[in-house]
């Protein structure tokens, strides 16, 4: 034993020989967070996962939501020579969103895309960010206030390769009417110098909306834009031409690709927030609407689109 550890143990020896006092008056800080935007994702993207998730998606999660939703795959021609890596922008009703979104992409943008998460939802404790890493490919991305370690860990991902799912709106309509985007993507696409494609998903609001008790199977859509690309632009205009994209998108759905050009040109307010053209019933129909719970059955009518398989 040295002489310095025999003295230790008799008497405190001064810093720098020691670890220093606290100051009294000064609170310490908090330990360190290993769950929300601190959990570490990286291992979530290395080949032996990316192996598992392939299985995991080609033989339960897609043959299930074709049992389920039934989606109708459109627009895919948009976006046939476009290169990853990628922003998908996709309006957001059910957490059906994220899987029929991912099992509905091309084999070469499939098995290499994450999604961008609500750390405070979906990272908020230990067994849930390890289930929704392995399973999603997921990143955590702060909602309640701009982060710079989300936007890192964005540019990462991006940086790497990877696509990535996103959801301008930061969570799931309470009603199936989409809210306003922010500007994250905008910003997130500029500053990668990715293209956005945007991304219209319908019915899954009336499969399982938020607030929902149970799964009511019905028909999905699923439409691709045109990539849009960020050199340039501007973010606030760019976000705004980001959602104006997804609308009509959803008109495309609603109606048919002439009809959706013809509305926006004339400056009608697209689908999904006209859904075409929303009467008394509609809203009556909705589960919650200006604070009212609805309380009886829902009746809503389903999407008028041909069933296609993924």
């Amino acid at each position: 034993m040295s002489v310095l550890s025999k003295l230790r143990g008799n008497a405190r020896l001064p810093f720098p020989f020691s670890r220093p006092n606290w100051p009294i008056d000064v609170p310490k800080p908090a330990p360190k967070s290993k769950v929300g935007a601190n959990f570490d994702t990286a291992w979530g993207r290395r080949r032996e996962i990316r192996a598992l998730r392939a299985l995991i998606t080609d033989y339960l999660t897609r043959p299930a939501l074709r049992a389920v939703t039934s989606p109708e795959i459109t627009g895919l021609e948009r976006i046939a020579h476009v290169k990853a890596p990628v922003i998908f922008a996709a309006n957001h009703a059910s957490h059906l969103d994220t899987p029929l979104l991912l099992a509905s992409l091309p084999e070469r943008f499939r098995y290499k895309t994450s999604v961008g998460a609500g750390a405070d939802y979906f990272f908020d404790k230990r067994w849930k960010s390890y289930m929704w890493t392995f399973l999603l490919a997921a990143i955590p991305i702060e909602r309640t206030r701009v982060s710079r370690k989300s936007s890192s860990l964005a540019l990462e991902v991006l940086r790497e390769g990877w696509s990535l799912v996103l959801f301008p709106e930061g969570g799931r309509t309470p009603d199936g009417f989409p809210r306003e985007f922010k500007g994250g993507v905008a910003h997130l696409a500029i500053q990668a110098r990715v293209p956005v494609i945007p991304v219209f998903l319908g019915g899954t609001f009336e499969v399982l909306g938020k607030g929902a008790d149970k799964l009511r199977p019905g028909p999905t859509a699923v439409n691709f834009g045109a990539p849009l690309l960020p050199e340039g632009r501007e973010m606030r205009s760019f976000a705004t031409e980001i959602e104006a994209a997804v609308t009509q998108l959803g008109d495309e759905v609603h109606y048919d690709y002439w009809t959706a050009l013809q509305r926006r040109s004339q400056g009608i307010e697209a689908a999904p927030r006209s859904e075409p053209e929303r009467s008394w019933i509609d809203y009556w129909q909705r589960p919650t609407v200006a604070g009212r719970e609805e309380t009886k059955k829902k009746s809503w009518p389903r999407l008028p689109i041909i069933n296609k398989p993924i």
